[in-house]
């Protein structure tokens, strides 16, 4: 059993535990840690933890922890993470990996150099909805060759913020950010185990008349390109409803479409397909567990997992290229731009 302590006892921390719990294998909670004295005793008794540290630190110095995980605000994974790595623990970090891709190559390097693993909490990668998609696209069932794509994820808040411990996430003077960042790097994750590598990143942004954040994006629009040479069409909001089925992804193949929302998918352009929306193949384990899993392997020497810090530098630099891009009108190579990642 992996021996992990939580460092952010939040919303991702305490679904980590969940998650953890719900697996029943490889990894176990030994430790939480927080700087709230009174948020973490209440949150350790309600977990039954009871090693408990208010400064991450002492974590780290802590000889019974293999593992820590990143709770933390984004400013904080890149400073934390380079502490962890000197520790010698391996580190589970909540996306983003981090702010930057400079940031991120750090705590990379960070991890190499002292001989432990550095995976990303990104449960995007491990949905069911992903897994099927992955499968449409690598043998052509129903749609044939891929020829594109279009992606159009999130959901209206008018007032778009979050209460409570989480208010920072879309507060820039406190590291937060819009919608790009805080979820777009969940759909470019996603996008990414789905499709493959982008290339090539070209957005803009959009801010209805009633979107009250001037300091962050509300919506982001344009086109990825990707090595294969498919363009996905990307719209990421936080001002659109989408009800129903209208959110999500359609691939257009040369032997007929597909439509894939949360709710299931659709098949379109063939005598055989079947009608009507159809549910995605049932999981033993929610995402989140499954992210849990993946790092137990990961740790383990499992090079497969498709969320380990070099991995989602990828994601981030996708989402770095698309507020460059905003900000000069221009499309982004990302080889041009970042080199080998």
């Amino acid at each position: 059993m992996l021996k992990l302590a939580i460092i952010g006892v939040g919303w991702a921390g305490e679904r980590q535990i969940q998650a953890i719990r719900e697996l029943g294998r490889k990894v176990e909670v030994v430790s939480l840690v927080d700087n709230d004295p009174v948020f973490l005793a209440q949150k350790a008794a309600e977990s039954g933890i009871s090693t408990t540290y208010t400064d991450y630190h002492d974590a780290l110095r802590d000889s019974t922890i293999d593992a820590v995980s990143i709770c933390l605000p984004h400013q904080l994974h890149h400073p934390v993470a380079l502490d962890a790595a000197r520790a010698g623990k391996h580190i589970l970090c909540e996306k983003p990996l981090a702010m930057t891709v400079d940031d991120a190559t750090a705590m990379i390097d960070a991890a190499e150099a002292h001989g432990v693993r550095l995976f990303v909490a990104e449960n995007f990668a491990y949905t069911s909805q992903a897994g099927f998609l992955r499968g449409i696209v690598s043998s052509g069932e129903f749609i044939g060759e891929l020829i594109a794509v279009s992606v159009a994820w999130g959901f209206q808040a008018q007032n778009f913020g979050y209460p409570g411990r989480r208010a920072w996430l879309t507060q820039p003077e406190q590291g937060g950010t819009g919608t790009w960042m805080l979820h777009g790097i969940h759909t470019m994750a996603q996008v990414r185990y789905i499709f493959g590598e982008v290339e090539t990143v070209y957005l803009q942004e959009h801010r209805a008349a009633s979107f009250q954040h001037g300091e962050i994006e509300g919506t982001m629009t344009g086109v990825l390109t990707l090595r294969s040479g498919v363009h996905v069409t990307i719209l990421q909001t936080c001002e659109i409803a989408f009800p129903h089925n209208l959110g999500g992804y359609v691939l257009h193949g040369d032997r007929g479409s597909l439509r894939a929302s949360s709710a299931g998918y659709e098949v379109f352009g063939g005598t055989a397909d079947p009608p009507g929306i159809q549910p995605y193949p049932a999981a033993l384990l929610t995402e989140y567990a499954l992210e849990i899993e993946a790092f137990a392997d990961y740790v383990a020497g499992d090079e497969s997992a498709p969320t380990t810090g070099r991995s989602e530098r990828r994601s981030l630099a996708i989402v770095q290229a698309g507020y460059e891009s905003m900000q000069s009108g221009q499309p982004i190579n990302l080889a041009a731009r970042f080199g080998d990642l």
